[in-house]
Parts: C-alpha cells; structure tokens; sequence
C-alpha cells in the first residue's frame, strides 16, 4: 500500500514533440530541454519535498529509453510506464485506474505544465486527502484549464473534462454528482507559451528568484540568460 503517489502523464521529451509553441524564440532542442526539465522537477518534488511515489506515464509506448535518459542522474526512486488509451484524456484515466490498482490512497495527477506549482500547494492538496471522507480536489490554472486532480478513489470519468473547451467548469460540473467532497484550489500559472515562460524567467532571473525547489528548470532558465540576456 502507497500512502501518497503524484502521477504525471507525458510526451516524449524530443525536438519537434513537446513544447513547440515556444519555437520561436526557443529552438526545438530548447524546447523539449525545457519540457525534460519541468518533468525532472516534478518528479524529484515528489519523491524528495512531498515524500509521494512518483508515477511517469510516458507516450509514444516506445519512448521508455528517452524518459530514463532524462531521469539518469536522479537519486531518487520513480515508476515509469507506457501510457494506453487513444485520446490524452483516456491515457491519464487509465494511469488514474493503473496507480489506484497498485495500492496508493492518495493520488495528486500534475500537467507537465504546471511542474512549478508552488511547494504548499502540493502539500495542501495531500492535506486535503488525509480527510476521512471521499475527496476531489481540482486545481485550475489563470486560463481555466485543469492542472492539477486530487482523489482518493479513481474517479477517472473527471478527465473527460479535458476534452472541453473550458476543462475546469466541466470538471466541476462532472465532479458535483459525485459522492465526494468536492475542493479546489487556487488558480496556478502554468508554462504553456510564450507569455507564460517569460512571465517565468522575468520573476527568477530579473528579480533574482529561485524557482522553489526546481533545480534543473533553473538551471535551464539561467542558461537561456546567459545566451540570449532574455527571451
């Protein structure tokens, strides 16, 4: 039985694969660096600061040797996975349905996007799922989409909403029938474009923030000032 697990379910981290709306300014071996380095520090915040099992479901089914060249230096231990199902939203269902069959009583499922969410509200959502009632929680980012889903039973039927044009009001509207207490949080940023990465690297590199602990997505932001001065 796992206490805790954090699921993420994602592309492989290849040129041209991920991440292609910010090409340009960024090229497209930036791009997917950029991706590998929010997937990376979602994994080592789970595993390190939240004390959760990590779970990586990866797709295409045969990209596990990219998402371990991603993970080499790690130093802590993870899951990885290939992904199932036809649509996005049916490859997390399934992972959903996967991890609660591996035993886990806490599932938080995290977009690649949203990997530098702020630590305490990761750890409020945990938080919220050691009540003793059945529990959702929902996290949406500034532009309505679904980032980030806390369950205690694998209400997979939520991750329909992903197919919507606005996936968080059809989250919650799925959500209310449900035998559950229903929570959400606060309204995160996500890096989905342009706008977003560079509202990112103003906040860190300008003002001199460190991005709380995501080590490599820093390491990767400091290496764009260093060649471009900014994006």
């Amino acid at each position: 039985m796992t206490e805790k697990s954090l699921l993420v379910v994602s592309r492989t981290p290849l040129p041209k694969e991920v991440k292609t709306s910010l090409v340009p300014p960024l090229s497209n071996e930036e791009a997917a660096e950029l991706h590998a380095s929010l997937l990376f520090d979602i994994v080592e915040r789970a595993a390190l600061h939240l004390h959760a099992q990590p779970y990586i479901y990866f797709d295409p089914a045969d990209a596990r040797a990219d998402f371990e060249h991603v993970l080499r230096h790690a130093s802590f231990e993870y899951k990885l996975k290939p992904a199932s199902g036809n649509k996005f939203s049916d490859k997390i269902a399934n992972a959903v349905d996967n991890v609660f069959s591996d035993g886990t009583r806490k599932l938080v499922y995290l977009d690649v996007d949203a990997a530098l969410v702020p630590m305490h509200l990761l750890r409020h959502a945990f938080d919220i799922l050691s009540l003793d009632d059945d529990v959702v929680l929902l996290g949406p980012d500034t532009s309505d989409q679904l980032s980030v889903v806390g369950l205690k039973k694998p209400h997979v039927q939520i991750f329909d909403a992903l197919n919507a044009k606005d996936p968080f009001n059809v989250s919650m509207k799925i959500s209310s029938p449900l035998s559950a207490m229903l929570f959400t949080l606060e309204r995160i940023h996500c890096v989905r474009d342009l706008s977003s990465l560079r509202r990112v690297f103003n906040s860190f590199v300008r003002n001199g923030q460190s991005l709380e602990h995501a080590r490599r997505t820093s390491d990767f932001l400091l290496g764009l000032k260093e060649k471009y001065g900014e994006i």
